[in-house]
């Protein structure tokens, strides 16, 4: 009763502006991506796949309770669904490996930069000229790329460090990939469908590189800190990925910075952690590089 109450909510919401509600799921839903690699930092989890593993079955088992009734396999869309969502699966697996080594700060400012990978790819795949303008943006966010990843003399092992700050950008590349394929899904397909195909993703992926570590991990509180990473990803997810159906992904880029400041707050608060003088410089030239281009490109949209 309640769950099809905020359903019908969220059905008229869509249907009176589009845009704006894509607008506000994007917002909660990286307040709840926030959480979830809060939960995942703070559990200290060593096997990254065991945990990536565990997360996605979890997920699955909670949307299989509540959304029996649903068609896999839609018409015409599943090939989207399954290149989309495994690219998202390698990008999300190579994210957590990278968190391993950097803070949530540091982490949240390299992907922010999804943005300028998401321009400078559709300008490619449409065979567009790159603009002097947007090479410029592009080098501001390459600069400060370098300060964020350079380890400070805090940094308890500088070369683990570069590999972490390096997988989350890779992660940020080949994301933006993932988010591009999605508009091509449709508004039509349910949010849990393409949840659903990103867990199955994430199950073959993380069993294929625990194969590889052929070792297990359990500690005291494992269970609460999966639970808590399991269904803040959900949450996030299931709107972030309905956003993106509904829409195109530049016209919502740009709110998903809203997870840069969520997780510096966290940081700080939970961890203690500010960033370094050059991760704060880096990560003002990347928002800066990045907004700047977002802004060139409205203007140019008219």
């Amino acid at each position: 009763m309640f769950i099809s109450k905020i359903s019908r909510y969220l059905k008229e919401m869509e249907d009176k502006n589009t845009l704006r509600a894509a607008i506000i799921y994007m917002l909660v839903a990286y307040f709840f991506h926030a959480v979830q690699i809060t939960f995942f930092k703070y559990g200290h989890f060593d096997i990254v796949p065991q945990s990536l593993f565990i997360r996605s079955i979890s997920s699955l088992i909670l949307i299989f309770l509540f959304q029996q009734q649903q068609n896999y396999y839609p018409k015409g869309k599943t090939q989207y669904l399954i290149k989309s969502q495994l690219l998202g699966a390698i990008g999300s697996s190579i994210y957590f490996f990278g968190l391993s080594f950097i803070s949530l700060s540091e982490a949240a400012i390299l992907f922010s930069t999804n943005s300028i990978w998401s321009q400078l790819i559709v300008s490619c795949m449409k065979r567009e000229h790159i603009t002097k303008s947007r090479l410029i943006n592009s080098i501001i966010c390459i600069v400060g790329i370098g300060l964020v990843s350079n380890p400070t003399l805090s940094t308890e092992d500088p070369f683990m460090h570069i590999i972490g700050c390096f997988s989350i950008l890779l992660c940020s590349i080949v994301q933006s990939f993932s988010y591009i394929t999605m508009k091509q899904i449709g508004s039509e397909v349910s949010a849990t469908i393409v949840t659903s195909y990103f867990h199955i993703m994430i199950i073959i992926s993380s069993s294929l590189w625990q194969q590889y570590i052929g070792r297990f991990e359990y500690f005291t509180g494992y269970w609460f800190y999966i639970l808590g990473f399991a269904v803040f990803t959900l949450f996030g997810q299931m709107l972030q990925f309905r956003a993106q159906t509904m829409v195109t992904y530049d016209k919502i880029c740009n709110y998903t910075y809203s997870q840069t400041l969520y997780v510096i707050i966290i940081d700080y608060v939970l961890f203690r952690k500010i960033l370094s003088l050059n991760g704060f410089i880096g990560g003002c030239l990347i928002l800066f590089g990045v907004f700047k281009q977002l802004s060139e490109d409205k203007k140019l949209r008219g």
